[in-house]
């Protein structure tokens, strides 16, 4: 259908009378609303609905609202995302300095040989002052070495006479 086909279909469409739907739907928005519209403007209005959205000029519109609801979502995610990003960084940042190996002031003195161990009771530590604790806490354990063990064995059975 051509445009003036379509022009002159319009404009016939348009002045015909209202009709009975017409004047209902009118009475209805009424009800509804308490606006009273104008019979003639519903009727139009009913009439022409379809052909205004199929129309280029309301597809365009669409399109361009469509593309920019796209624009606006994809600024937002990129927006989200940097500052996700910027969130790990500061966490990862925190997470670094408190994993961070403590660098002692001086470096520890060499070890001694351990002199020959003898049989003592074991030496109770300490117990740390309030004022210790933390330092207590991070003082690593001595280190012993493990006691030599020593196998028992069972004295040898004695033979005995064999009776029958």
């Amino acid at each position: 259908m051509s445009k003036s086909e379509n022009a002159k279909s319009l404009e016939e469409r348009a002045a015909a009378a209202p009709t009975e739907l017409h004047e209902r739907f009118a009475q209805w928005i009424y009800e509804q609303t308490g606006v009273r519209p104008d019979t003639k403007s519903v009727q139009l209005a009913c009439i022409f609905r379809m052909e205004f959205q199929a129309s280029d000029d309301n597809q365009k519109a669409l399109a361009d609202r469509k593309a920019a609801a796209e624009a606006k979502r994809k600024k937002q995610a990129a927006e989200k995302k940097a500052r996700l990003e910027a969130q790990l960084a500061k966490l990862q940042a925190e997470l670094a300095k408190e994993t961070a190996p403590v660098e002692p002031a001086e470096k520890p003195a060499a070890k001694k040989a351990a002199p020959a161990r003898t049989r003592k009771a074991p030496v109770k530590a300490a117990t740390p002052t309030p004022a210790e604790p933390a330092q207590a806490a991070e003082a690593p354990a001595k280190a012993t070495a493990p006691r030599a063990r020593t196998r028992r064995t069972a004295a040898p059975k004695t033979a005995t006479p064999a009776t029958k």
